[in-house]
């Protein structure tokens, strides 16, 4: 099995010129074009593509474009971009033309860190020319548009360090925002959830339990409901949990999410230690190998790739 290559001192020029080469003429070199993609890392393959664009004179979407097809090309085409262009592109294509993709736009800005989120927004602003608060303003109404904008605005504290005396005065405040009054006063939600850190929100689901008998996502559950709640109760689950269900829910049963799938993997694989606690969570929760399940409901080149960007991370 392929290893991903470190990150120092590499030069994008040697993997360029091997795409190019895997690429040009009658025919494409499938597993060359797979192990380059599959074992370096986003940041190098950003190097790649500049490399590849300055030697050629085109880009190297449009030559995977013209050399692949189906979910291995959009594997592919997930993994070459810089992570806030990537994520930009989601954003723009849950909200973009009728209808709105609501599972993906949550997942975009809810399970991101305030950086992630800056970065999207400039790289939405020079793709698209317009705000990222725009489009999902124009998407989105009442308290879920609410909750959306308010992650926008990066207000999330990420400080490790938690205060248990604040976990419990925001256990109670949602207590009493909530289950303890008749109505629910979702401004206190909205705050709360976009506004404390994630190891802090974690702290404040078990006290809830202890105030109530039963999680936060359960009192969020009768208080609230459709996107809001989904929204709310995305950014309450830890990453490693939500993103091995949410791999989970696109291969289980017949036919596979394909968009889910490349999108979830396409995510966590750039992140190592993410990639390892899915896999862990993973395989505690469901008893099985992720990188098997992947595969048995991919095939060929998609397959092949989606598998070997589990295995080289999880690996490391």
């Amino acid at each position: 099995m392929s290893t991903q290559i470190p990150q120092v001192h590499y030069d994008g020029n040697a993997d360029a010129d091997a795409l190019y080469k895997a690429m040009k003429g009658l025919g494409t070199n499938d597993k060359v074009l797979s192990d380059i993609v599959a074992t370096r890392t986003r940041e190098q393959l950003v190097q790649v593509a500049a490399a590849f664009q300055s030697k050629y004179g085109k880009s190297l979407a449009s030559w995977i474009k013209g050399d692949t097809s189906g979910h291995y090309q959009d594997l592919l085409l997930a993994l070459i971009d810089s992570r806030a262009d990537y994520d930009a592109k989601l954003l723009r294509d849950s909200v973009a033309g009728l209808g709105t993709d609501d599972t993906q736009l949550i997942e975009v800005l809810c399970t991101r860190n305030n950086s992630d989120i800056r970065d999207m927004k400039v790289a939405y602003q020079k793709l698209f020319g317009k705000s990222a608060e725009m489009d999902v303003s124009g998407d989105t109404s009442f308290n879920y548009k609410k909750t959306l904008l308010a992650i926008l605005e990066c207000q999330r504290e990420e400080s490790l360090t938690v205060n248990v005396d604040r976990v419990k005065a925001d256990a109670q405040a949602l207590y009493q925002a909530g289950e303890g009054r008749f109505g629910t006063d979702e401004r206190t939600f909205i705050d709360i959830l976009t506004k404390r850190s994630y190891p802090h929100l974690q702290m404040v689901n078990q006290q809830y339990a202890i105030l109530t008998g039963h999680s936060l996502e359960s009192g969020i559950s009768k208080e609230t409901s459709g996107d809001f709640k989904k929204a709310l109760i995305v950014m309450l689950t830890p990453r490693d949990e939500y993103f091995a269900e949410q791999i989970r829910d696109a291969i289980a049963g017949a036919g596979t999410k394909d968009k889910k799938l490349v999108r979830c993997i396409a995510y966590i694989s750039s992140n190592r230690d993410l990639m390892k606690a899915v896999n862990n969570y993973y395989t505690h929760r469901y008893k099985h190998n992720l990188a098997n399940d992947v595969g048995g409901d991919t095939s060929g080149w998609y397959k092949k790739t989606a598998q070997a960007l589990i295995q080289n991370r999880v690996a490391l």
